[in-house]
């Protein structure tokens, strides 16, 4: 039976702090991917076939996770987290990202750290791209360490044309067409969930997955949320 993943776990609640703004006031598409849904049913959303990432409660009150929209500032970050996650043949392109992060950069959540230069985040490979939260810490650097990059589609299922994009999307007025973003579709497709693997086991990715799927229900802009898999993970997730 599907598991409501949108109901707060108190364990992981506590793991996150509040974002720098609110403190100073924030390629996959294979045939051998599976495909996830996570659907609106009658108990609310779920996610199946899989279960809860086993993360190790210790270890990250040295990162003070929070989560925060990424936009098209934070294109570099994104481009370093997805080499250093995934193989050359899955990563998803620069360009696929600034279409992605311009089109609807609502639909995209990032996990960041706050650190200082000598701080744990400092020699990840996302670090050289980093920005400090805010003008009162300049020694500071805000680090992704995790992503969930999204479009919407109109099918129920992640499609070849919803990986894709316009290539003259720059210059068009009306993104109707079915290659990338579709605006009116009721389906959320999941394009990138990483996490940097040096923090392989602590929990990153389910944390930054929950966070996005509260977020996307409160805003009832979909439907369902569908991701791809390899067949190994299915399970492990």
């Amino acid at each position: 039976m599907p598991r409501d993943l949108f109901g707060r776990d108190p364990k992981d609640e506590a793991q996150l702090t509040a974002s720098p703004e609110s403190q100073n006031s924030g390629a996959m598409g294979q045939d051998w991917h599976n495909d996830f849904t996570i659907d609106r049913g009658d108990e609310g959303f779920g996610f199946g076939p899989s279960r809860n990432a086993q993360g190790d409660d210790k270890a990250l009150s040295d990162l003070h996770p929070y989560v925060q929209t990424l936009s098209l500032s934070d294109v570099d970050s994104c481009v370093a987290l997805e080499n250093a996650t995934f193989p050359e043949h899955e990563r998803c392109s620069r360009e696929k990202f600034i279409y992605r992060l311009t089109t609807c950069p609502e639909l995209s959540l990032g996990l960041f750290s706050t650190t200082t230069p000598d701080g744990p985040t400092a020699a990840l490979p996302t670090y050289a791209h980093s920005r400090p939260p805010d003008s009162a810490s300049p020694t500071k650097k805000s680090t992704l360490v995790a992503q969930v990059i999204a479009t919407k589609c109109a099918s129920t299922t992640v499609t070849d044309e919803s990986m894709e994009y316009p290539s003259d999307w720059r210059d068009r007025v009306s993104l109707s067409e079915r290659q990338g973003h579709q605006e009116h579709g009721r389906t959320i497709a999941v394009h990138s969930l990483a996490a940097l693997p040096e923090f392989k086991g602590r929990g990153l990715g389910k944390i930054v997955m929950r966070s996005y799927m509260q977020r996307m229900e409160s805003s009832g802009i979909a439907d369902r949320i569908v991701l791809l898999a390899h067949d190994h993970l299915i399970g492990k997730s």
